[in-house]
């Protein structure tokens, strides 16, 4: 495998370039990558029009998005509601003159006090007067329908009020950040109209883009059906994504699930991979060593349904613990390699500093794109 560094193409890796893409907007996720990352895959692997393009961890919705935008088919799976919500609403077609008649009628709507008794947990983030106003549109929209319409409205709805809320999201944790707030039916008006600007700025073409509730371990999808897989898994580590997106769940998705069903990596441990994944990475224990074993299984499941010569982009990270850096790119090259697939190339993107709660360097964490093929 060569390996060969390019920090020019850093940023690609990251959600930033999205943030004032259309449509890609509508749900910021920090940890996600960039549209221009699957552009640039796409065109590298050659993947044209009839091409079904995996990504078993879809997160916001960045590679089916992109892939409706190129006209490329795409099959989508993840775990967590928010991430799989928010996904499919970025990727249906909608009718704008429909949104903004509704929209229209939806705002001039009279105010009146819903009843409800919102959990300690929801009603520390918002003033009561903004609660009670997300509240009264959430069930108005709920009155709607066309789902589609519903959850368009509901994913504003999301946004707006996020923006009109204490909530600060410091890793896994939500904490209260008390701000002068906008006005919020202003700001659902903001937004909504916002995304219908996205939608008439959108280019995209004609494709077969599916979204699935479903373990990037046990794919249901048949044998040699895939022609590239784009994606990024979990990160070692960090798994911030299942718990900062607590307050979307309860106050907009009625979640009440166990966080612990949202994780795809780590939740079990899978005992018959461990003997095979400890000959490749050596005297780890506990969650570093279950998180191999889980990816030592979404590999087989990768290798499983791909087409021969199938190609596979993916973005890892090396992990950080107490002890140290744990190397990561090159064990799942490593892994990938034991499966089956041939590993061409390992594109380090960005560096970043290993280091403890009191900030002590412990080494470098290498963010790496990851090429493989299937022979």
């Amino acid at each position: 495998m060569r390996v060969s560094e390019r920090p020019d193409l850093g940023k690609l890796a990251t959600f930033q370039p999205n943030k004032n893409l259309p449509v890609y907007r509508w749900f910021l996720f920090k940890e996600g990558f960039s549209r221009d990352l699957v552009f640039l895959l796409a065109e590298t692997f050659q993947l044209t029009q009839g091409d079904l393009v995996l990504d078993p961890f879809c997160g916001s919705g960045t590679v089916p998005l992109a892939c409706k935008q190129l006209g490329i088919n795409c099959v989508s799976f993840d775990v967590h509601p928010v991430m799989l919500f928010t996904s499919r609403v970025k990727v249906r077609d909608y009718d704008v003159d429909e949104i903004k008649r509704e929209s229209k009628r939806l705002l001039k709507l009279k105010f009146e006090r819903p009843q409800f008794s919102p959990s300690s947990f929801i009603a520390r983030f918002f003033p009561r007067h903004v609660l009670e106003d997300i509240v009264f549109f959430k069930e108005k929209i709920a009155e709607l329908k066309d789902e589609k319409l519903r959850d368009f409205f509901l994913l504003a709805l999301m946004g707006a009020a996020m923006r009109c809320s204490y909530a600060y999201k410091d890793g896994a944790a939500l904490k209260v950040r008390e701000r002068r707030l906008p006005y919020f039916r202003g700001e659902l008006r903001r937004r909504i109209a916002q995304m219908c600007y996205d939608l008439a700025r959108f280019d995209k073409r004609s494709c077969s883009i599916e979204i699935k509730r479903g373990d990037a371990r046990k794919l249901e999808l048949p044998d040699e059906s895939v022609d590239a897989v784009i994606t990024s898994p979990p990160y070692l580590g960090k798994t911030e994504y299942i718990y900062s997106f607590r307050l979307e769940r309860e106050l907009f998705l009625n979640g009440e699930e166990n966080t612990s069903s949202f994780i795809q990596l780590g939740a079990r441990n899978w005992e018959k991979n461990i003997n095979e994944v400890k000959e490749v990475v050596g005297e780890l224990h506990g969650d570093s060593l279950n998180y191999f074993a889980d990816m030592w299984a979404v590999l087989k499941e990768m290798y499983r349904v791909c087409k021969s010569n199938s190609k596979v982009g993916l973005v890892a990270s090396d992990g950080c613990s107490s002890e140290g850096v744990i190397e990561v790119c090159h064990r799942l090259s490593e892994l990938a390699e034991r499966v089956g697939f041939r590993a061409k190339k390992m594109i380090i993107l960005n560096k970043r500093f290993c280091t403890t709660p009191s900030r002590r360097k412990l080494g470098i964490t290498n963010e790496s794109l990851l090429l493989w093929e299937k022979s």
